[in-house]
């Protein structure tokens, strides 16, 4: 009998809450979500700052011991820094600089300056007190006081102190005799804390010192450089050394900006535009034909001849010189053949120069490039990533020109799944091996050292790891670091191209790859690593999870979870995200992503909603935090309240744009018919901007969808091909190397422009039309929008157009926001829910009813 009770009551609760349904998401909630702002962490990992602030709340500043998880807020605190090992911190409050000693909690409110300096393992702090310069020592209170100076470096784990002082150079101890340094009178000085060497500048010379034991030495008398005719020299503490063979010297031509001519009162205000003009009208700024430093010369010295080089001439671009102390070759690059071009290019092109700075010979060693060349850190090496080669090249400096060398590699180094000409990239430099000799390219998955001297074949780092499981490795927040030390493991962020998750990995070069975190339900992102390699800080998150902050040791165990700024979350009904698979019409695998309902029914067949933007599917763990809309639907929202969301990928070739998105998109929303997911009478169909006319064009070419949303599209290809955008640019670029692909100009294929204009296939039209553009739109013009809008209403055609008047590409303002969201959720639950329709779609808002009626009842 007791058992049976039991049952009764276990019926009564399972019944309980299934009636019990969490309320769907709605505006009324979004004040409810807060965000996490940049977090910071100590030195020793032991301590952390992060702040919290929601739309229409104040940032709150949160400082957490992760010792004890003790969680304090800090009210009004900004910028805080900690230093001297994580056992002290700095911020302020108020423009009040305050000092606060973490053991404690003790607090200094700092009087004694308006700017201090520290240092992550130092606990010195250094400040100017009138004409003094003082060195404090947190840790035991003492201080050192410098009588006129104006700059002072600690080194030798700050227990050691060099100064500039009445024009001498002293160093030593902090707390101890200090000896002079230098020879003459000093005006100014570089060191190198690690080598504990730099130079000096007395009088027109300049010195090499060591402070181990070695006397000054006279490098450079600037007497000695014969400066041309017209320039002039600047005379400071370059950073070299006795080894150093050749220099670039700072040397300029002293120029004056022109003062801006008066106008003519009684001048007609005439624009006149020149087909042959450098830079377009509504490019020019004022003033910028005016020489400027970017237009001197550049010179290269030599030390052991006392000869003066000009390594490039005037009004080039960029100038690449070797970082070595010694060097034969530099480069630089010139833009001007291609000024012009910018205007349907968008990119600025550039050649590349190669200077032989001993012969003074010259020769164009690259044409029409887009990246910079980079020296090997031992000047021997220059590498450059070629476009139109798809590879890394290497400088042959004996052939004059840059040669493949990444081809050996065997695996492609471009991003193969950039379908955009002007972003057709490289994979990325890693870095250098070395010396420089050797350098490290980046594959799509794995990380490889090219031999850059030819004597070994390539190595994978990752012992080609990344492949065999479908991983995409980086170095860890930098694409680039530099040279590298294998003496030491590296740590690798991952992305997985199977589960979409985001990872770390700890590489020991040529041996060993190591997860410390991939989870596949999960995006892993790393805020920061501790000073000491002891700690990460990082975010975990996922379509359902806000990215909350976690800790973790260093081998990311013994996490520790730091915030839970959203539990209020679990009050509402949300969704989960999955990848959604299919083929298109050619038969080619697609993929999308496909978010759906809480205690999703797969009996049921559920309204759709069709958004997408080029592709989706990596972003499968990417949370939403609900919000008022922009220009498109706030997706956990609508998926709240009974929709499926389906972001289908949409990928391109060249010279179709509407035909490839047509194909991706109706093959996927075809196939979620099929499997049962979509009602085929219930499903709407939106985009913004690109997407704005991509679904103008699908909305040509089918009946699937039930309604369609079109957001500040562009409709007519020849219309935009030469309107102007706000920044002054021609809209010539879009279609010829960006985002409409079509590849050519309009009269080299007029039929491509009209076959990817919608406008001219608007009677195909059956859908009705809720269309967003706005009049200060700076991307698509306001009368693309407009256009597709009168020729909806010539053809008597359902459709409305929303203006919000001075409103942008985006809408950037609240109550813009809240107007937009409001109706674009009326108008999607009437087609696709039933709902009735709202006043505002049957009698439309009239000259007098707006601010008076905006008709957003039933």
């Amino acid at each position: 009998m007791k058992k049976l009770v039991l049952l009764f009551i276990a019926g009564c609760l399972s019944g309980g809450i299934a009636l019990a349904q969490k309320p769907a998401l709605d505006t009324t909630a979004y004040k409810l979500w807060k965000r996490t702002s940049p977090p910071v962490m100590s030195w020793d990992g032991n301590w952390v700052v992060y702040g919290v602030s929601g739309d229409y709340t104040t940032k709150e500043v949160h400082l957490v011991n992760i010792a004890s998880g003790k969680n304090t807020i800090m009210p009004g605190m900004s910028d805080p820094t900690f230093f001297n090992l994580g056992k002290w911190m700095k911020y302020s409050v108020n423009d009040s600089l305050m000092l606060m000693r973490m053991k404690d909690g003790k607090r200094l409110h700092w009087k004694n300056s308006s700017f201090i300096l520290t240092a992550d393992a130092s606990p010195f702090v250094t400040y100017s007190n009138r004409s003094q310069l003082v060195v404090w020592n947190v840790d035991t209170n003492d201080s050192t006081v410098f009588a006129g100076v104006s700059r002072v470096t600690l080194f030798d784990q700050e227990r050691s102190v060099i100064y500039q002082q009445d024009k001498q150079l002293k160093a030593g101890p902090l707390k101890g005799k200090h000896a002079v340094v230098s020879n003459g009178e000093v005006s100014d000085f570089s060191f190198d804390k690690d080598k504990q060497e730099g130079t000096f500048v007395a009088g027109a010379q300049l010195y090499y010192f060591s402070l181990k034991g070695r006397q000054p030495q006279l490098l450079l008398d600037f007497n000695d450089v014969k400066v041309p005719a017209g320039y002039q020299l600047r005379q400071r503490a370059y950073e070299i050394t006795p080894a150093t063979k050749q220099m670039v010297l700072d040397i300029s031509s002293p120029f004056k900006q022109k003062p801006p001519a008066k106008a003519d009162p009684n001048a007609v205000d005439l624009e006149l535009w020149t087909w042959n003009e450098p830079v377009s009208q509504r490019r020019q700024r004022r003033g910028s034909g005016s020489r400027s430093v970017m237009d001197d010369a550049k010179f290269v010295y030599d030390l052991q001849s006392k000869q003066l080089a000009e390594a490039a001439p005037e009004f080039t671009g960029q100038f690449y010189a070797p970082g070595a102390s010694s060097f034969e070759y530099v480069l630089y690059s010139d833009p001007s053949p291609y000024k012009l071009e910018v205007d349907w290019v968008y990119d600025a092109h550039f050649d590349i120069w190669m200077s032989n700075i001993k012969t003074g010979e010259r020769k164009l060693v690259a044409k029409h490039g887009l990246e910079n060349p980079q020296w090997s850190p031992n000047g021997r090496f220059a590498v450059l990533y070629d476009h139109a080669e798809k590879a890394w090249m290497l400088l042959n400096t004996k052939a004059g020109k840059f040669e493949n060398v990444s081809a050996q590699i065997g695996h492609p180094v471009h991003k193969e799944d950039v379908d955009m000409v002007r972003l057709e990239t490289s994979y990325g430099l890693a870095g250098w091996l070395n010396g420089g000799n050797t350098a490290v390219f980046y594959d799509r998955y794995d990380l490889w050292a090219v031999d850059l001297t030819g004597a070994e074949k390539p190595r994978s780092l990752t012992n080609g790891y990344g492949r065999a499981h479908n991983i995409s490795f980086r170095l860890l927040n930098t694409p680039y670091g530099g040279e590298l030390d294998l003496s030491k493991p590296l740590l690798l962020q991952s992305f997985n191209e199977r589960t979409k998750s985001g990872g770390v990995y700890r590489l020991t070069a040529f041996k060993k790859v190591d997860a410390l975190v991939d989870e596949a339900a999960y995006s892993v992102k790393v805020n920061a690593v501790a000073g000491n390699r002891n700690a990460f800080l990082f975010t975990r998150g996922s379509f359902s999870q806000y990215p909350d902050l976690w800790w973790a040791n260093g081998n990311m165990q013994a996490a520790k979870r730091l915030t839970d700024i959203n539990p209020h979350q679990q009050q509402y009904s949300w969704g989960t995200a999955k990848v959604f698979e299919w083929k298109n019409t050619n038969g080619k695998a697609q993929q999308g992503l496909l978010y759906v309902p809480e205690h999703y029914d797969p009996a049921k067949k559920y309204p759709v909603i069709v958004n997408f933007y080029e592709t989706h599917s990596d972003d499968l763990h990417e949370y939403f935090t609900p919000h008022y809309s922009t220009c498109t639907i706030d997706i956990p929202t609508f998926v709240s309240n009974g929709y499926v969301v389906f972001r289908p990928d949409v990928h391109f070739g060249v010279g179709q744009p509407g035909e490839d998105a047509t194909n991706a998109v109706v093959s996927g929303t075809r196939a979620l018919i099929a499997a049962g997911i979509a009602d085929k009478d219930r499903i709407g169909l939106q985009g913004h901007s690109f997407s704005g006319f991509e679904v103008a064009y699908i909305a040509t070419k089918t009946y699937l969808f039930k309604c369609v949303n079109v957001g500040a599209g562009v409709v007519n290809m020849t219309y935009n091909y030469t309107s102007m955008r706000s920044n002054g640019a021609p809209g010539l670029f879009k279609p010829e190397v960006d985002q409409y692909r079509i590849g050519k100009t309009m009269w080299e294929d007029k039929a491509a422009y009209l076959l990817n204009s919608p406008i001219l296939n608007a009677d195909k039209i059956t859908s009705p039309l809720l269309i967003l553009h706005n009049d200060k739109d700076g991307a698509v013009a306001f009368t693309q929008g407009l256009d597709l809008f009168y020729a909806m209403r010539r053809m008597q055609k359902p459709a409305w157009l929303l203006n919000y008047k001075g409103q942008n590409h985006t809408l950037e303002e609240l109550g813009p926001q809240q107007d937009w969201t409001a109706r674009m959720t009326q108008y999607f639950d009437h087609y696709l829910k039933g709902k009735p329709m709202p006043r505002w779609m049957k009698e439309g808002i009239g000259v007098d009813d707006r601010k008076v009626d905006m008709k957003l009842d039933y």
